[in-house]
């Protein structure tokens, strides 16, 4: 998996808690998609993404989320987005994505 994916499956809440870290742009988008699908491929279950150390997003790294969230919302689960920074929400809101994804906080944190 690449190094801006971090997760582990949370048994007890029985979800996967994936944390994304640095840039997720066009030069690591296709690694951090094979890495969220292939957790999917595993166990289908809500995931909880922890973007707190989400420096920046670009509309290959949305894609990204897109296709784990089409996946995810085949089998009726939720995607959430947590800890989102100010730039990564403003982008997320910007394309409407906050309409698809569960987000918790504002952005403003």
């Amino acid at each position: 998996m690449t190094e801006n994916l971090k997760y582990k499956d949370n048994i007890e809440a029985k979800c996967w808690e994936v944390s994304l870290e640095g840039e997720i742009d066009i030069f690591n988008s296709d690694d951090v998609k094979s890495g969220l699908l292939a957790l999917l491929n595993e166990k289908e279950q809500n995931v909880i993404i922890d973007c707190k150390n989400l420096s920046y997003i670009d509309s290959t790294g949305l894609s990204a989320l897109v296709a784990m969230l089409k996946k995810v919302k085949a089998y009726s689960g939720d995607v959430t987005l947590k800890n989102l920074l100010p730039n990564v929400y403003k982008v997320i809101k910007i394309t409407n994505l906050d309409k698809l994804f569960i987000i918790e906080g504002d952005g403003n944190e």
